[in-house]
């Protein structure tokens, strides 16, 4: 697969099909040809309207065929699209414009008579339309520019690499044996570079494709009947509970459409009982690891899986782990070149080193097998005031099997130094659960070392992975957010448990 003959391809798949669902239920669908038939007809729009190669194009608009088509008629002429995410603000649409050196911006808002660079999803640029502040970007190997939250909440723009976006793609067309008999279902905003990489896979191998909103998910799952999907956790322990709780005598897989051959999780960790309660019922859901900034970095598959690990390392060679168990990425094709803007917090050369190799700030072990484990994130680290480290992550695992727990969010406590966690009963509404799972907490304290175990507990009714108030765009897990939820609550119930740190 490559970007650059990608226009040319896709086309010829005259049976292959795009449908869209809006968040209304209306369905729209569309055969690969006739979508490029669309997009060749809106890259001769870009260009009438006075866009060239290098010049950006906005767009910030919910997943539609119409994104799919701005995406690829850029591509056609050259142009670089810069993805924005949904919640961006577009209050002064002009000024927006000007302020990001956009040639054109396609924005699903009102657009006002004074912004001619301004297009609907469905609309027409006017010709000569891009403004003399339009910026050109000359580098051969710059794909598109997006924005990535990670685990901080707070955006950080990447620049994405056509060589890193087609070499993924590969290795996922390899790995998991996609062909052109395959429905794929995306359902996370297309801002997410991860959902564009589906798009041009499918297109490039004639599959179908499913745009659905997150409030439709789960009814297109079920009536679309995809092959494969990829979620973050939170997806599929909403799928799995709803299963559990409809009734049926029916299968998980037919409860998932019937045509399931594989699922794949990532972007935060997920539960092993979700894991175990897919396994028990013949569904594969596969943990994988990966980051924006170098694309894949392991992956289970279906031929080779070991739960509990994100997969073995696609490039072995590529991965080095340093003394303190960050893992580190050095291979000739990453997703990303770099950042355009940060954060604020982090400095680009924190994560893009100047020998090209590319930190995560994520921990990790590996096993003899090449199958590695994520131990937790960098910035996550607890440092308690005997002045060790804990990683978070790690300290969740030793409850796991904790019986009537439903998630466990370790953070620090806040003036002693310790470490305290944010607890979900498995029932909320069992008044007396509250009591037994502090005394299960405490003999679970006894098995562990000092310094991992938890303090102080605060309840809540409603898991903190599953509430979007402690997520981030990416859908993972704000740590900063829990601890300021632990913090608020201000008395903790106290843990019974000796030689505590």
């Amino acid at each position: 697969m490559s970007l650059s003959r990608l226009t040319d391809r896709y086309g010829a798949h005259s049976t292959a099909r795009v449908v869209e669902i809006d968040v209304a239920g209306r369905r729209r669908e569309t055969t690969h040809t006739e979508l490029h038939a669309l997009a060749a007809a809106r890259a001769e729009q870009l260009t009438a309207a006075g866009v060239r190669p290098g010049h950006l194009i906005g767009i910030r608009a919910g997943n539609s065929i119409d994104w799919l088509s701005w995406d690829l008629a850029a591509l056609a002429v050259g142009a670089l699209l810069k993805a924005f995410p949904d919640d961006t603000d577009l209050s002064d649409p002009e000024k927006f414009v000007s302020g990001h050196g956009l040639a054109l911006l396609i924005a699903d808002v009102p657009v006002p008579a004074n912004a001619p660079a301004v297009v609907r999803p469905d609309g027409v640029p006017a010709p000569g339309s891009v403004p003399e502040t339009a910026e050109v970007t000359d580098r051969p190997d710059l794909h598109s520019l997006v924005y990535s939250s990670g685990t901080s909440g707070r955006l950080k723009g990447l620049e994405i690499s056509a060589a890193g976006t087609a070499y993924v793609i590969n290795r996922f067309i390899d790995a998991f044996d996609v062909t052109g008999a395959d429905r794929h279902l995306v359902f996370l905003p297309l801002a997410n570079y991860q959902q564009r990489l589906s798009l041009y896979c499918c297109l490039w191998l004639g599959a179908d494709l499913v745009l659905a909103p997150y409030q439709r998910v789960f009814q297109a799952v079920r009536q679309e009947r995809p092959t494969f999907l990829i979620g973050p956790p939170v997806f599929y322990d909403t799928a799995l509970q709803l299963y559990l709780g409809s009734g049926t005598d029916g299968t998980l897989h037919d409860f998932l459409g019937g045509r399931i051959r594989f699922l794949i999780t990532g972007m935060a960790p997920i539960r092993r009982e979700t894991l175990q309660g897919y396994w028990s019922r013949d569904v594969r859901l596969l943990e994988a690891y990966g980051l924006t900034e170098t694309g894949m970095i392991a992956w289970n598959t279906e031929h080779a899986v070991r739960l509990g690990t994100v997969g073995r390392l696609i490039d072995p060679e590529a991965v080095t782990v340093l003394d303190d168990g960050e893992v580190v990425i050095d291979r000739p094709a990453p997703l990303s070149l770099g950042y355009f803007e940060t954060d604020g917090v982090s400095a680009p050369e924190d994560t893009f080193r100047p020998d090209g190799s590319i930190l995560t700030g994520d921990y990790g072990r590996l096993d003899e097998d090449g199958y590695l484990t994520l131990v937790g994130r960098k910035k996550d680290v607890i440092v308690l005031g005997s002045g060790r480290k804990v990683h978070p992550a790690e300290v969740e695992a030793a409850f796991a099997e904790v019986v009537d727990l439903g998630e466990i969010v370790v953070v620090p406590t806040p003036r002693s130094g310790r470490i305290g966690a944010i607890v979900t009963p498995a029932d909320p509404g069992d008044p007396a659960l509250r009591s037994r799972l502090r005394t299960r907490i405490a003999e679970v304290n006894r098995t562990l070392d000092p310094q991992h175990r938890v303090t102080a507990l605060v309840f809540s009714d409603r898991p903190l992975r599953a509430d979007p108030a402690f997520l981030t765009g990416n859908l993972k897990l704000s740590r900063a957010r829990a601890a300021e939820r632990f913090a608020e609550a201000g008395d903790p119930v106290l843990v019974g448990s000796e030689d505590t740190p």
